[in-house]
Order: structure tokens, then C-alpha cells, then sequence
């Protein structure tokens, strides 16, 4: 019981650094999102910078702000599918991250519960071994075999 016991540290001890690890990359996954995110708005708001105070500007000026105008809608999409795959990965990154500290969780329960039973025997062996009338039979039984 005691190697059984031995063996399931070793694989929680294993379990426990898998989780970490899963733990890791579900913050990784939460910041790529959030840069994401604010790289997105910044683009919006320079589009709207752009767009906006367009009173007394030249033909040159005007020609610039929308080919910039244009570039910024292109990033806007390349950043919206980007944002996308970072979701799922996300998404992804949380269900490994649940799975890993399920399998933590459920590891550890198992090894309190054979803990349990292994000092509940323990107890049991040390209880048996100072009660006096199991010594009494014992000692008969030894004595009845010098005996013989």
C-alpha cells in the first residue's frame, strides 16, 4: 500500500506541474487577447482621427488620409480575424486548463483517501500489537510451539 501511495505523489507531483504549465499558457492566451483587443481600438480611433477635421486640406492631403484611411480598414480585419483565432486558442487554452486541474484534483483526492487507509492500518497494527490479550495469545501460541 505504501509503494501504491508512493507512486500517486509521484503522479501529482506531475499532475501539479501539468497544471501549472496549462495555467501558463490560459494567461498567455488572456493576454494575446487583451493586446489584440487594444491594438483594435487604437486602430479605431485613429480612423476616426483620420476621418474627422477634413475642412481646409489639399488634394495631396486628402489623397494620403484615405490611403492611410484604407490601410487602417485592412489592419482592422487582419486584426479581427486574428482576434478570432486568439479566442479560440483562449477557449482552447481554458478547457486544457480545466482538464489539468480536474485530473490535479481528482489525483489528490485518491491519494488522501489511500493516505487514509494506510495510517487507518497503521493505527489498527498498533492498536492490535498493544492490546494485552492479543500478546497473552500470541505468547501461548509461541510458547505451545517451543514445546512441541
Amino acid at each position: 500500500m505504501k509503494r501504491k501511495v508512493k507512486g500517486l505523489q509521484r503522479i501529482l507531483k506531475v499532475r501539479d506541474t501539468q497544471r501549472k504549465l496549462k495555467e501558463s499558457a490560459l494567461a498567455k492566451a488572456g493576454n494575446h487577447c487583451a493586446t489584440l483587443q487594444h491594438n483594435a481600438d487604437r486602430i479605431r480611433v485613429l480612423q476616426t482621427d483620420i476621418l474627422s477635421d477634413v475642412e481646409a486640406i489639399g488634394a495631396d492631403m486628402l489623397s494620403a488620409r484615405m490611403e492611410l484611411s484604407g490601410r487602417l480598414v485592412d489592419a482592422e480585419r487582419s486584426i479581427e480575424a486574428s482576434m478570432e483565432t486568439a479566442r479560440q486558442e483562449f477557449a482552447d487554452a481554458e478547457r486544457q486548463n480545466l482538464a489539468a486541474r480536474t485530473s490535479y484534483e481528482s489525483t489528490e483526492k485518491l491519494l488522501q483517501s489511500n493516505l487514509r487507509k494506510v495510517r487507518k492500518s497503521e493505527n489498527f497494527k498498533t492498536d492490535i500489537r498493544h492490546n494485552i490479550l492479543y500478546n497473552i495469545g500470541n505468547n501461548r501460541k509461541k510458547g505451545d510451539r517451543d514445546d512441541a
